[in-house]
């Protein structure tokens, strides 16, 4: 994986991550100062707004990581080795899906239920994200080139 790569994903998924768990905690932990208000905090809706906006950014970084790591080692032969990363690469796809379409319903239900929903998902991937072993070394071109080309991994 190219540094620009690991930098592209390991961004946009701490971002996304973090703005998604202060939004959890803004919307259902913390009480507003107006209790007229359906706010939870002031900050809710720039918090939220920051979530929407990253949240692209983690996706693509996704498909980058999918494109050189996840593939590059099924194809291998290499087998899901690492649970984290196997249960990640499962929950990418609802957790993106949930997100976009909760932003599309308007019906009370269905965007409740698919709010905890996404939620669950994210803080399940947050968790396995911070859990999934990082390499001792930063992404380099020219060393996992090589080290790829020896065990065989495109």
């Amino acid at each position: 994986m190219k540094r620009w790569e690991a930098w592209v994903n390991h961004v946009g998924w701490t971002l996304t991550g973090a703005s998604g768990i202060l939004y959890g905690i803004l919307k259902y932990f913390v009480g507003g100062s107006d209790p007229d208000s359906r706010l939870g905090h002031p900050w809710q809706p720039a918090v939220l707004a920051i979530h929407i906006l990253v949240a692209p950014v983690a996706v693509f970084g996704f498909g980058l990581l999918f494109r050189r790591h996840v593939l590059a080692r099924l194809t291998a032969g290499a087998g899901p080795k690492r649970l984290t990363g196997t249960v990640m690469t499962l929950m990418a796809i609802p957790l993106a899906l949930s997100g976009y379409v909760l932003q599309t319903l308007t019906g009370d239900a269905a965007r409740r239920w698919t709010g905890w929903a996404h939620a669950a998902l994210g803080l399940v991937y947050a968790i396995g994200y911070a859990m999934h072993p990082v390499p001792s070394r930063l992404p380099d071109d020219a060393a996992e080139a090589a080290a790829e080309a020896q065990d065989g991994l495109p």
